[in-house]
């Protein structure tokens, strides 16, 4: 039988993960995961969870926390734009 060998990520995954990380504060996977996860609590009112991170945003700006707010702003786009590809999609359908 042969071992598996967990093989080093590859430099352009890593530099991916790294700008996703700069871009959302997490990587994008994670972001749409946590809010596939929030959609069992909010059901058809997921703009709410949405508006709830740019008021977050909102709040990083108040502290001058300026790259929290622009990662909390991308965060918010990421799933803006997720949720219209989907909607996009059930209309074809």
């Amino acid at each position: 039988m042969f071992s598996r060998v967990k093989l080093p990520a590859s430099p352009l995954k890593e530099r991916n993960t790294m700008t996703q990380k700069q871009m959302y504060g997490t990587t994008k996977a994670a972001v749409l995961n946590q809010f596939k996860e929030v959609q069992k609590l909010y059901g058809r009112h997921t703009n709410l969870y949405i508006m709830g991170i740019l008021s977050d945003a909102q709040l990083m700006i108040e502290h001058k926390k300026y790259n929290t707010a622009r990662q909390f702003i991308n965060k918010a786009k990421l799933l803006i734009s997720d949720r219209a590809s989907e909607y996009l999609e059930r209309a074809k359908g």
